[in-house]
C-alpha cells in the first residue's frame, strides 16, 4: 500500500520596497537563505546560526562525549583559608 503525502503550498504576492525589502507575512524575526535558482525564482530556506564552536561540537561524536565526561567529573577542590588583615 503507498501512502502519498500531501504538501500545502501557499502562494502569497510580496513585493520589495525601494531598499529591496520584502515583508514575510507570518514570519517575524526570522532569518533565511536566500537562493537565487537559475531559472530566475528564489528559494527561502529557513537558518539558524551556530558558532563554529557549536558547528564542531554537533559534528564530532567523540567530542561529545569528551566534553560530557568533563562536565559530570568532580571538580578539583582546594581549601582556602582567609587571611585577616
Amino acid at each position: 500500500m503507498n501512502s502519498v503525502v500531501e504538501e500545502r503550498i501557499q502562494s502569497v504576492l510580496v513585493e520589495t520596497d525601494a531598499r529591496s525589502r520584502v515583508v514575510l507575512p507570518g514570519r517575524p524575526n526570522e532569518r533565511f537563505v536566500l537562493v537565487d535558482q537559475a531559472d530566475g525564482s528564489i528559494l527561502l530556506q529557513p537558518a539558524v546560526v551556530v558558532t563554529r564552536a557549536q558547528a564542531e561540537y554537533d559534528a564530532d561524536p567523540e567530542l561529545q562525549a569528551l566534553l560530557t565526561r568533563a562536565a559530570a567529573s568532580a571538580t578539583v577542590r582546594r581549601s582556602r583559608t582567609r587571611r585577616n588583615a
